[in-house]
């Protein structure tokens, strides 16, 4: 009896040597036409899949291995006679090795420039026909999807013809798990793309959290914690230098990247433990550098560094002064890279600014102890002609920049959350306090300590004031100008407050709220 592997696999890693071994151990090759276009130069014993069912790849390539002496001999269980009385009955053989991996539709969908039809084109039906069926009877075939088990399983063959359960049982996982990934992938493009054609959209029956393992970290947040990353996304950034990247710097990477997409000027961002410490915007990225390094001195020190252009040589030397544990950018000027890599454990990392335009999934999703809470992103994109001022003082045009200013960076902090600005540069911040009046007091204390005059500073808060107690401090402090989302009950009373003060305030209509 003939002993028949099916291979067809659009990655082709390793095939060569999976099929050429396979015939050494008595196989007969199995294959769809372009897989067999590669390998018929490694196998004498391959037989083309047209060729053995007697009906050719037809509506171009759509239908290849969906046919009954196919599937037939994948399926059959081989411990009831029945099965097999039907197979001869039908003059179908069995095959006991299938190795399939799927069109590449996530690397089609990301690539920019693929059309609809191209995407729409890359869902792969057979291939994941074959995988569910010989998943099915893993007692009797084994499924092979992943390259990385190629050589095992080659291994487990040589020893003993039948697969131990186990081993069988961890790829038949591994071939439920890629075809559930692959079809939730294909569900969230057409999640996306039905929704671009409505009016008004609604959350979705059910949410997409699979994604293919990228990297095993050494730990979690902690040494005790095990981790790692996972992504359904093609790297839209690259690491060129330094250690490994941990948990906690992927974290920081995650923060770098939301908070300088909302940037078009020359900017800089200091990160450090996922909140910005220093935010600062100029005509040139030394500039921008200079004033996010002086929103606070201290604290940038092992943090992350992001900028929006291009790293010059001058900007490098500036952040090379202190230990800098990441720097990111969308690219390196000629000799910075060579400055930058003497420090052997500093991570570099290049972004491709198209990553920034859009998040990879659709919805940002918070885990639970019992389940997921999902949510739009908060893109901080509204309207400002919407934007109400209303005090009888009306912003200066430097107030209203800073404003601005302001409200972009108090988006990125965590509640209650005040951030301190001038029209390119933030100069106090208050973070995650659990009351408003404390983070004021926090930004306003920051400011101080590291001498920034804020008689020239505006206020952004992320969330309304309940009381007029925060517009008083700010007033102390000598800030004329105010920005906050509006809402409260104490409304009335915080713009009477800034009435009588001779203060400015505007409402958003907007809260930017990190819990």
């Amino acid at each position: 009896m003939k002993k028949f592997a099916l291979i067809s696999v659009s990655d082709k890693s390793g095939i060569e040597t999976l099929a050429m071994e396979l015939e050494n151990l008595g196989y007969t090759i199995l294959s769809t036409a372009n897989t067999a276009k590669h390998l018929r130069q490694f196998c004498s014993s391959l037989v083309e899949v047209s060729d053995y069912t007697g009906f050719p790849e037809i509506l171009g390539g759509r239908v290849k291995t969906l046919h009954p002496k196919i599937h037939g001999g994948i399926l059959a269980d081989r411990s009831k006679d029945s099965h097999l009385s039907c197979l001869q009955e039908h003059e179908i053989d069995q095959i006991d090795i299938v190795v399939v991996n799927l069109y590449p539709f996530a690397q089609v969908r990301m690539k920019e420039g693929s059309s609809h039809e191209e995407i729409i084109e890359n869902i792969d039906i057979g291939g994941p026909c074959l995988i569910r069926a010989a998943a099915k009877n893993y007692r009797n075939v084994t499924v092979l999807t992943d390259p990385r088990d190629y050589l095992p399983t080659l291994e487990h063959l040589k020893q003993d013809s039948v697969l131990p359960e186990s081993w069988s049982s961890y790829l038949a996982h591994k071939a439920f798990a890629l075809v559930c990934n692959y079809d939730a992938v294909i569900a969230d493009y057409l999640e996306d793309f039905r929704c671009e054609s409505l009016p008004e959209t609604q959350m979705p029956l059910f949410i997409d959290i699979t994604a293919n393992l990228e990297k095993t970290l050494r730990y979690g947040e902690n040494p005790h914690q095990k981790a790692a990353f996972y992504t359904n996304r093609p790297e839209g950034w690259n690491i060129l230098h330094g250690k490994e990247l941990s948990f906690n710097n992927i974290m920081d990477i995650d923060s770098s990247i939301r908070a300088i997409r909302l940037y078009s000027e020359p900017t800089v961002i200091i990160i450090k433990h996922c909140n910005p410490c220093g935010i600062g915007s100029a005509e040139n990225l030394w500039e921008a550098y200079r004033r996010a390094f002086a929103t606070d001195t201290m604290a940038p020190f092992g943090g992350i560094v992001v900028v929006n252009r291009k790293l010059d040589l001058k900007t490098a030397v500036m952040i090379n002064r202190i230990f800098t544990e990441i720097i990111i950018a969308p690219d390196y000027e000629d000799g910075v890279l060579d400055i930058l890599r003497k420090k052997k454990s500093r991570r570099l990392i290049t972004y491709k600014p198209s990553f920034l335009s859009k998040a990879s999934n659709p919805l940002e999703i918070k885990t639970m102890f019992w389940g997921y809470l999902a949510q739009e992103w908060d893109n901080v994109d509204e309207d400002i002609a919407n934007w109400q001022v209303v005090t009888h003082k009306q912003p200066s045009k430097e107030e209203f920049a800073a404003m601005l200013y302001g409200w972009k960076a108090v988006s990125m902090l965590k509640s209650n959350a005040i951030a301190l600005a001038y029209p390119n540069q933030i100069v106090g911040m208050g973070i995650g306090q659990t009351s408003r009046i404390d983070s004021t007091s926090i930004a306003i204390w920051k400011a101080g300590k590291y001498k920034h005059d804020l008689k020239k500073a505006v206020c952004a808060s992320d969330g309304f004031f309940p009381y007029r107690d925060s517009i008083d401090e700010l007033y102390q402090a000598g800030i004329k100008a105010v920005i906050q989302p509006g809402g409260s009950k104490g409304d009335a009373e915080c713009i009477q407050a800034c009435d009588e003060l001779d203060m400015t305030m505007v409402f958003t209509g907007f809260r930017h709220f990190r819990h």
